[in-house]
């Protein structure tokens, strides 16, 4: 009988890398490295050489039948009781690329301004708009982001703004409807307005008015609901509609 012995299989020995060819790939990553950091610096420093603020005011004249606001992520301040509307806008930017503004007035008397940033792959753009408007002219204003504040104004107002808060102080007019999808929703009424209609979906609503009579509806699906100071009645002659999704609910007089 003859016995065999399976003979023994030889170990595989794996190629190393040439020292050479690591050394040189570590070197390409450390200038990549070095060279995106010199970009990013440049970057910087260009940006914060290229800041600028400016100022633009001007009047527009006349009888208007309302004013019209569509200004994008701006933030926009009115003062009612002027003499005619002013407008002072403020831009921020950097790169030389301030907002662009339109602006027009209809045959019916509307006048409508438009502002927006430009599209920007690097840098930034910031608009604040500052308005002074006459009584009796109603205002329809809408932003995408920026807060909207209201004072004294005499007059119908729509307001709509994506995330930005909503305070109207000092208003007295026949409606005032304010709707923000995430900012709270603030109203305190000088006289009792014939409809308040604030609305919020993941902010708190508050109003604030004068002591009296009104038909109220408010609600909140997880926030908490207050009516305080005022005669909630079918009959009433005035009306508060103020609705939150997951936001506190506030309905009370002024003290």
């Amino acid at each position: 009988m003859t016995v065999t012995e399976d003979a023994p299989v030889g170990a595989r020995h794996q190629p190393r890398a040439a020292p050479g060819r690591s050394a040189a790939w570590w070197w390409l990553v450390a200038a990549c490295a070095a060279i995106l950091v010199v970009v990013a610096a440049t970057l910087a420093v260009w940006w914060a050489a290229s800041r600028e603020t400016r100022t633009t005011s001007y009047r527009v004249l006349g009888d208007l039948a309302g004013v019209r606001l569509d200004l994008g992520d701006a933030d926009v301040e009115i003062d009612g009781g002027a003499t005619a509307v002013e407008v002072r806008r403020v831009d921020r930017f950097a790169y030389g690329a301030p907002s662009v503004e339109r602006r027009s007035v209809s045959e019916d008397g509307t006048l409508s301004i438009s502002s927006r940033c430009p599209d920007q792959v690097l840098g930034s753009c910031r608009a604040s708009y500052r308005l002074a408007v006459p009584d009796n002219v109603p205002l329809d204003i809408r932003t995408s982001g920026g807060s909207v504040n209201v004072t004294g104004v005499r007059a119908s107002v729509s307001i709509s703004t994506g995330a930005g808060p909503i305070t109207a102080s000092g208003f007295c007019g026949f409606l005032l409807r304010a709707n923000s999808d995430a900012g709270d929703v603030r109203a305190l009424s000088e006289c009792s307005a014939d409809r308040l209609e604030l609305r919020s979906r993941a902010g708190d609503v508050r109003a604030v008015v004068p002591s009296g009579r009104y038909q109220v509806d408010a609600e909140s699906e997880t926030g908490t609901v207050r009516i305080r100071g005022i005669t909630n009645a079918p009959d009433a002659p005035f009306q508060i509609q103020a609705l939150s999704t997951s936001g506190d609910v506030s309905v009370e007089a002024a003290r």
